[in-house]
């Protein structure tokens, strides 16, 4: 473990940290709120609340937003304070009491636009993130929230619950995007790349990366042998670093979800984690605040690595573990293969120690040390097979091939195609000059290879010079289409090391293509793209490259054009459009429309709302998202309604249940009411979307004798 910078003790477990503004708050599970200051000294301590049940150790009910607000449940009253922060003033904003059972869980999205809470009554409330009205409800699980998440950008939620099941629920469409099992309760979750994916780590020990984009499991590990509690994401989201419940901690590398490395905590039981202005904090459960310079020896580490001295590098990373997650040592894997080449080297001329030296800063990684000590337990095969290859036994050594696979993988193979690449290309040379008169010479120049699985394709370059020609002919002029018909044609030409640097070319163009697409320069990535659709490895990803490409000109068209169904249709239909920029400043429009049709739809006027809204009445895509607002104003318009003797409570009734179905608002909002009869008298919930068939009205409420307007 790394030494910390600095240790704070705390009063209870540490249950959530976060940057505010030039600081870092921590509220622990005694009801202390603590501001660590720039200096990394406590600055404030202020205990909220005495004498009241305390969550457990490793609770999620106590969040913190970026914007001062600290939100406190009190246990078994199903209720929770939220309070303001200014200085060392705690000033009461509002108090949630929408839960029928405790919160569980909640969190504040990292822009402070929302705030989320989940309750043992297995129901998630959404609210805005600085006068906390409510936003909506979601339909209640079977069983207790265990962990809420935001992205990001704030577009999504993702909801755990102990019923196993995760939601990801789309907040600015308002709508569920995604809900998926895992196969036990998750404890934490957190999004990275851009929101397209999502860890979530699991009571089993389990890994798991879901991904947006595939709308599925991507990939399910097993990499702690401890109950995991919580995630930290680095800044370049290359890795997650995960606190247990024991004294150890996890790095795990978001790339292939696989542990990167295990760090001991001198205090077990870690309940929260955070990285915040340079520092990575570390909460325990015995009230101990680590805080760690997660940057320091960087200077050191990055002259090292840029005069290769790996083992001072490797040195520095040891006096500091968390610079082995720093971007900077992705150069360890970028020279591995080349350091590997040199230690084979070495083991063939016997000079073992310093094979293990030349490795040492580099085998400690699991991955790089398993491979080197196979080549250390193999070195005299791999001996064997350069001596044969030197001394141009090229029989035996392909023989060796067949039974000895991870020669492939060696210099000496390298060797010996190339020394084969070399003869092949001056046979073929000599017979394009003159077939007849070079034959002889092409042979002997092919000799050493007659005995190998060469044969074929030295028994084919001799009949069939002309080929071989034509195909050189056709990449000279860059005539892709013409070259893979002919190598179609001609299956042995696809054996050649020029189909092989043919297929790089590709590879590259592909890379180049993507770089364009990305800057907007559709019409030169599209000519490279109609390119490489006669690449056979290739022609799919051109093609999908193409239709994307397409698909964002009509949306960047239909934006110019300030086309607003055409847009939203385009956006429906190709999920994957909603992260372009361009569409993100495209819907700031509605979104202002949406704030300023709140004001009437909380005062109950949907009419003038709707008016707000205008052609986006029309727009699919937006149907959720103004149907949760409508709502809001429904169920106004019925509580201004509740002590009036001429409301029709059966059609009213009806008509809501149409659109929303039993929603737990309507449900308490009838509570004392003899309508509530009416209510209860519909079979099931019904169907919370059901405004999508029944559409909007200008009110809910109708009378017994309909009033003049």
């Amino acid at each position: 473990m790394t030494t910390p910078t600095e240790t704070r003790q705390l009063q209870g477990s540490i249950l959530n940290i976060a940057c505010v503004k030039d600081s870092t708050f921590c509220i622990d599970n005694v009801f202390y709120i603590s501001e660590i200051n720039q200096n990394l000294h406590i600055g404030t301590s202020i205990r909220v609340i005495k004498d009241i049940e305390s969550p457990h150790r490793y609770s999620h009910a106590f969040g913190i937003s970026p914007h001062s607000y600290f939100c406190f449940p009190i246990m078994g009253e199903r209720k929770a304070f939220v309070l303001e922060l200014n200085g060392s003033t705690l000033k009461h904003i509002a108090t949630l009491e929408d839960h029928d059972g405790d919160i569980e869980s909640c969190a504040f999205s990292h822009d402070g636009r929302f705030f989320a809470t989940g309750g043992q009554d297995g129901r998630v409330f959404l609210y805005e993130g600085r006068s906390f009205l409510a936003i909506s409800s979601l339909l209640a699980r079977s069983d207790y929230i265990s962990t809420i998440r935001f992205s990001k950008s704030g577009d999504f939620i993702a909801i755990s619950g102990f019923d196993k099941f995760t939601m990801i629920f789309d907040v600015l469409r308002h709508r569920i995007a995604f809900n998926f099992a895992t196969n036990d309760v998750v404890e934490d979750s957190c999004f990275f790349e851009h929101d397209e994916k999502i860890l979530l780590v699991c009571r089993n020990n389990a890994s798991i990366i879901f991904s947006l984009k595939e709308g599925k499991i991507i990939s399910q590990e097993y990499p702690f042998a401890f109950w995991p509690t919580s995630i930290a994401i680095t800044e370049e989201e290359n890795y997650a670093l995960v606190g247990t419940r024991s004294d150890m901690l996890y790095v795990l590398s978001l790339k292939d979800n696989s542990k990167a490395m295990e760090i001991n905590n001198e205090h077990a039981g870690t309940a929260s984690l955070a990285f915040s202005h340079g520092h990575l904090y570390i909460g325990s459960i015995d009230g101990a605040l680590l805080i760690i310079d997660y940057n320091e020896g960087r200077e050191e580490l990055e002259s090292s690595l840029q005069k290769k001295d790996y083992k001072s590098a490797r040195e520095a990373i040891n006096k500091n573990v968390f610079l082995s997650i720093h971007p900077l040592t992705k150069i360890f894997d970028e020279v591995w293969p080349e350091i590997l080449n040199e230690a084979i080297a070495l083991l063939n001329e016997n000079e073992i120690e310093k094979a293990v030296e030349l490795t040492a800063p580099f085998v400690v990684n699991e991955s790089k040390k398993n491979e080197f000590d196979f080549y250390l337990s193999q070195k005299e095969g791999v001996k064997t097979f350069l001596e044969l290859v030197n001394k141009k036994d090229f029989t035996k050594a392909y023989e060796m091939l067949k039974t000895t696979k991870f020669l492939v993988k060696t210099q000496a193979y390298e060797k010996l195609e190339n020394i084969w690449n070399k003869a092949f290309f001056n046979a073929k040379k000599l017979l394009m000059e003159n077939a007849s008169t070079n034959k002889r010479l092409a042979e002997q120049a092919l000799a050493p290879f007659n005995n190998t699985p060469k044969k074929e394709l030295i028994v084919q370059l001799l009949r069939n010079c002309d080929v071989f020609e034509k195909a050189d002919m056709l990449i000279k002029k860059q005539n892709f289409k013409e070259y893979f018909s002919l190598t179609f044609q001609f299956s042995f030409l696809r054996e050649t090391d020029l189909y092989k640097k043919v297929l790089l070319v590709g590879e590259r163009m592909l890379t180049n293509l993507i770089e364009l697409e990305k800057n907007f320069h559709y019409d030169e990535a599209k000519k490279i793209a109609e390119t490489l659709l006669v690449f056979p490895t290739l022609k799919r990803a051109a093609n999908e490259r193409i239709v994307l490409m397409q698909q964002k000109e009509n949306l960047l068209i239909a934006i110019e054009a300030k086309d607003i169904k055409k847009v939203y249709s385009l956006v429906d239909e190709i999920e994957s459009l909603r992260s372009m920029q361009q569409f993100k400043d495209f819907t700031k429009d509605f979104l202002r429309c949406y704030e300023e049709a709140k004001t009437y739809a909380q005062t109950g006027d949907a009419k003038r709302a709707m008016v707000v809204f205008g052609e986006y009445m029309e727009v699919h895509y937006w149907v959720d998202k103004i149907g949760s607002l409508l709502k809001t104003a429904y169920l106004s318009q019925i509580q201004q309604n509740l002590q009036s003797a001429d409301v029709n409570w059966v059609i009213t009734i009806k008509r809501y249940f149409e659109r929303f179905g039993k929603s737990i608002e309507l449900v308490r909002l009838l509570q004392e009411h003899p309508a509530k009869e009416i209510l209860d008298e519909f079979e099931g919930d019904g169907e919370g979307d059901g405004y999508r068939r029944y559409g909007f009205v200008d009110t809910i409420v109708i009378y017994l004798v309909q009033k003049e307007s």
